[in-house]
């Protein structure tokens, strides 16, 4: 991808931090993307539903924007090893996991059935829909000079996707990256009316800090679950 577009993360779980991170992105302008990461605890994940609630609202308010990532190792220090989360993880909506979670419930359990491509729960018996995380996503990693050469000798066409890097295959290397309605627009000098997505419904910019935390509805201003993470990508 282009060197002036390498995605910034920063964590979401403290209020400080996130206010931090929200701040630096403010100034520089550009999308945002939320990315909740849930590791496996003796072959199980565990979904806070208070925690999808607030996501999937934020998911109906700016679609292409949030993400559960299940990192297919076995334990948290185990993904933490991985030299890039995205290749060895699976990812889902928000709104797909609410359709099979009971509202009523104060958590849901499942197992990554890598086979089957979904998230099994044996009673009740239910089925969430996942992706390889890459190819839902693309590829995010700036990759190292010895990994870009590793990949040319493959392929001279690695280049390409090393260069644009993808989502689509092109939409990171384009300019009109935050108009196109992937992830969250924000920054203060912005357009401030509402930006048309692809699926023709309009985007309220985020100008102000108090304005992204209100998207998270009773937390705003307060710590959140462990595993919130923030990607943006400057405009």
């Amino acid at each position: 991808m282009p060197f002036n577009r390498n995605p910034k993360w920063f964590g979401l779980t403290q209020a400080q931090e996130r206010k931090k991170g929200i701040d630096a992105a403010l100034g520089l302008g550009g999308s945002l993307i939320l990315f909740q990461f849930k590791a496996q605890s003796k072959s199980r994940i565990k979904i806070d539903v208070d925690q999808l609630s607030k996501l999937t609202s934020v998911e109906a308010q700016y679609p292409d924007s949030t993400y559960y990532v299940f990192p297919e190792a076995e334990d948290i220090y185990a993904a933490s090893q991985a030299k890039c989360m995205f290749t060895e993880a699976w990812c889902c909506t928000p709104s797909d996991l609410n359709k099979e979670v009971s509202s009523k419930a104060k958590s849901a359990s499942f197992a990554i059935d890598a086979k089957a491509s979904k998230l099994s729960q044996a009673n009740p018996k239910k089925a969430v829909p996942i992706e390889r995380t890459c190819k839902k996503l693309g590829c995010f990693c700036p990759g190292s000079v010895h990994q870009v050469f590793y990949d040319l000798r493959r392929s001279p066409r690695s280049l390409i996707r090393f260069i644009v890097g993808s989502w689509g295959g092109s939409d990171l290397g384009d300019s009109s990256f935050a108009a196109k309605g992937i992830g969250i627009p924000i920054g203060r000098d912005l357009p401030r009316q509402p930006i048309d997505g692809d699926d023709g419904r309009e985007k309220q910019t985020i100008t102000s800090a108090e304005m992204f935390e209100e998207l998270l509805g009773d937390g705003a201003n307060q710590d959140l679950r462990h595993g919130l993470q923030g990607m943006f990508i400057a405009q």
